[in-house]
């Protein structure tokens, strides 16, 4: 961080006090406030369980911000709180979302405010209490009367509240001082975190690069590798080629030596002139056009090359 704006943040910082409770609150917590009481109001847990973001162990009950996890007295301290808090990271250039996380230094950043609960021995509810004495007058009837189970222990809100700010990082309420009195240090806080947020982007678009890179010449290299194949393909087909019109050759050739005592009459010579012509065709060193097939597709396999009758019977 530049020097000038670390020297605001800390001159914020050592000046920060709470609001008068009775000015109004910042408009972005009077909006999101509605949502923790209606999800409050929603909230199936039991009354006297424990309550923290870990218990909502299911992500469609997961609560929003605050729902679930602090006692009604307990919220209007954390608004207070958080309303001092988000004047003054406004005041230094940041914002606040709809979900009352932040933007401090062109990153998102968000945190948890928990309250701590007391745990105490259960009382039976009447209902639990009414359950006993029905499984107690069951079992006197019958033997295989099942007990109802009952949770040991409750849980009971005690006001301390404690802002989760970064990774195993915290600020709590404690017997020397309260939260209100540790604003500065929680502002300080939220723009180291802006920190390791930015430093674990960094680290993930570095890491997106890298793939990418990766799949960039695994790509490049698979295409190089089929282009080579189809390359080294054609090679091997139009030596082919050349091996038939080699063949071709030998053979003429051993016709043209037989008849050498015997002489050859006009139609051997053009069958040798056709032959010879055929050769060519078949040579990719020459690639004769040919009457009837035009020029030969040396680079093709043998398949596609395949010399294939035409109509629906032959003459001959």
């Amino acid at each position: 961080m530049p020097e000038d704006e670390k020297l605001r943040v800390f001159t914020t910082a050592q000046g920060l006090t709470l609001k008068d409770s009775k000015s109004q609150l910042h408009k972005k917590i009077i909006a999101y406030r509605k949502i923790v009481t209606e999800w409050n109001e929603k909230d199936r847990k039991e009354e006297l369980a424990q309550r923290s973001p870990s218990n909502y162990m299911s992500h469609a009950n997961k609560p929003p911000f605050l729902a679930g996890v602090i006692s009604t007295e307990g919220l209007q301290r954390v608004y207070q709180i958080l309303d001092t808090l988000y004047h003054a990271i406004e005041k230094l250039g940041g914002k606040v979302n709809a979900d009352l996380s932040l933007q401090i230094r062109n990153e998102n950043v968000a945190f948890q405010v928990v309250e701590a609960q007391d745990k105490i021995d259960h009382i039976l509810t009447k209902q639990e209490a009414k359950q006993l004495i029905d499984y107690q007058d069951e079992k006197r009837r019958y033997s295989w009367a099942r007990a109802p189970k009952f949770r040991k222990h409750d849980y009971v809100f005690n006001g301390r509240l404690r802002f989760i700010l970064r990774k195993r990082i915290s600020v709590k309420d404690t017997d020397k001082y309260k939260i209100e009195d540790l604003l500065g240090d929680i502002l300080i806080e939220l723009y180291e975190k802006s920190e390791d947020v930015r430093n674990d982007r960094l680290a993930r678009e570095e890491a997106e690069r890298k793939r990418l890179e990766k799949e960039r010449l695994r790509e490049e290299r698979e295409e190089r590798y089929n282009i080579e194949v189809v390359s080294t393909l054609k090679l091997e087909n139009a030596a082919l080629d050349y091996e038939k019109a080699t063949r071709l050759r030998v053979y003429i050739k051993a016709i043209e030596s037989s008849l050498v005592e015997t002489g050859t009459d006009d139609e051997t010579s053009k069958w040798i002139e056709w032959a010879k012509n055929k050769a060519d065709w078949y040579d990719p060193t020459i690639a004769r056009d040919d009457e009837y097939f035009g020029k030969r597709k040396h680079e093709e396999n043998a398949d596609q090359k395949v010399l294939k009758r035409i109509g629906y019977y032959w003459r001959y």
